[in-house]
């Protein structure tokens, strides 16, 4: 498991950038380093770049599992919005997830095929 957190554009956003990663495994023990950084600060956004990840495999339970966990941390995360980013072969997957008609309950988590529009957004 790999990632490390780049915390230059705080407090716009943190940026997050993972590789050799087991996505849903590691994402959780992902968020509990990132709170628990002193330089982490509550209701930052957050850029999770997994472009180097092939997301071919992932289950739509495993996106669940994600959001879960990312629910489970949202006091803690303080409602900053929390952009994805995957690789621009897995467009289809980023897609079906941001459908309108599969939103999850939080508005605040997206997925995005390239790391400019994702910046964009938490941006907004």
């Amino acid at each position: 498991m790999k990632y490390n957190f780049n915390f230059s554009n705080m407090p716009d956003f943190v940026l997050i950038k993972t590789g050799e990663f087991a996505v849903v495994e590691d994402f959780y023990k992902l968020l509990k380093d990132l709170l628990a950084s002193p330089k982490w600060v509550k209701g930052a956004p957050q850029i999770i770049d997994h472009q180097s990840l092939d997301l071919r495999k992932m289950t739509f339970e495993d996106v669940k599992m994600i959001q879960s966990i990312v629910e489970f941390h949202s006091a803690k995360l303080g409602g900053g919005k929390c952009a994805f980013v995957i690789q621009s072969k897995n467009k289809s997957l980023a897609a079906e997830l941001t459908n309108p008609s599969e939103k999850n309950s939080s508005a605040l988590i997206k997925f995005f095929s390239d790391l400019s529009t994702a910046k964009k957004w938490v941006l907004t």
